[in-house]
């Protein structure tokens, strides 16, 4: 199960803070009740704050749902984690303090990023490994805006995979294993999953990010998922897709950092999955908050199924959104604001054209 962006806060501000964070813990709670996944996956972006007092209480919060029944958890780390005075290091510490099935650790601390690791599954028999799970940290924000809005994974960090994903195929005699990928903010890779958008797709297309600002977006039509907004990656590629290609190891990535997007298809042969929020704090979804599920044949590699499980679909009621929110997503809403828009201006239109019309009408009869 992968929980993307909680954005937690130790204590709520407000009433409607309260509410947001009540409905947040319904997810959590009913999703890890109803769905008990082998491993929870935290995707990034789980809440931040300047006292470690109060950032172990959020840590023991989130944990909580999963504490309960025993479920072992790991967690990539996102490029707001860093923004509050507690290292990441130690933000790790915490983690595996308060509920020690933590399967998250700095596997080379001199590599840039913090979380940096790899665990390998075995089978149901608990006797051959068959799938690797990578989990890498993404980074912040660049120091140069004018260069990057975000950075990107360094050169270390990609030669770390290599030479690690070596020594795995070596220890297996020589067999690859296939793996998994989790990292917070999205490859660039991903805008080959949309299309440009032509004129009749403006009003449902989301714009381009960085690099590919100005132009317009919509999900590919055969491609499953949802599209709520443009894919925030790195103005520069790192390079780590072509990696994955090189190695052959990595059958799909899975993503949080765009709390809206849950769409989920192939390009060039790997799988790439966005988690959209598990929140109702910072923007969200109205009731489409959700969690992915992943499901993994041991036998079959090539078969990954995977799908969002949202809010409403857990049988819960939401206190903290309005009667809209409740019932149709941010995109939705948007798409009517705007087919509105395109009506109304339909209609001046018609209807000026039918004042000349009459004028010339009224002039000719003249």
């Amino acid at each position: 199960m992968v929980v993307g962006d909680l954005h937690m806060p130790f204590a709520p501000r407000s009433e409607e803070d309260r509410r947001k964070t009540a409905d947040t813990m319904k997810l959590l709670f009913r999703a890890a009740d109803v769905l008990r996944p082998d491993l929870a996956v935290f995707a990034g972006d789980q809440g931040k704050d300047d006292d470690e007092a109060n950032m172990r209480a959020i840590i023991r919060r989130i944990t909580a749902p999963f504490a309960a029944h025993g479920i072992p958890y790991a967690l990539v780390f996102g490029n707001h984690d860093p923004e509050c005075a507690i290292p990441l290091e130690r933000q790790l510490e915490l983690y595996a303090e308060e509920y020690d099935k933590c399967y998250t650790f700095d596997e080379v601390p001199s590599v840039t990023g913090c979380g940096n690791c790899h665990v390998l599954i075995r089978d149901s028999r608990g006797e051959n490994d068959v799938w690797n799970l990578w989990f890498a940290d993404s980074l912040s924000s660049h120091p140069d805006p004018k260069v990057s809005y975000y950075e990107w994974l360094h050169e270390d960090q990609i030669r770390w995979y290599k030479e690690t994903a070596r020594r795995v195929k070596d220890k297996h005699g020589g067999r690859t294993i296939p793996a998994l990928w989790f990292m917070h903010i999205p490859v660039r890779e991903e805008y080959g999953l949309l299309r440009r958008a032509r004129l009749i797709d403006l009003p449902f297309s989301v714009r381009g990010f960085a690099a590919r600002e100005g132009r317009r977006y919509v999900k590919k039509t055969a491609m499953p998922g949802y599209l709520g907004e443009d894919p925030a990656c790195a103005a520069r590629n790192s390079g780590i897709f072509d990696a994955w290609k090189e190695v052959g190891d990595v059958r799909a990535a899975i993503f949080g950092h765009d709390h809206m997007n849950e769409f989920a298809g192939y390009y060039r042969g790997i799988l790439l999955a966005q988690c959209k929020t598990a929140s109702f704090h910072n923007y969200t979804d109205g009731c489409h908050a959700g969690v992915r599920m992943i499901t993994l044949d041991e036998s079959d590699p090539s078969r990954i199924r995977t799908g969002m499980v949202h809010f409403k679909e857990l049988g819960l009621k939401s206190e903290s959104l309005g009667l809209i929110q409740r019932h149709f997503t941010d995109r939705e809403v948007i798409n009517a604001k705007a087919a509105l828009w395109a009506a109304g201006g339909l209609a001046l239109t018609a209807a000026a054209a039918a004042v000349v019309r009459k004028a010339i009408h009224s002039g000719g009869k003249a």
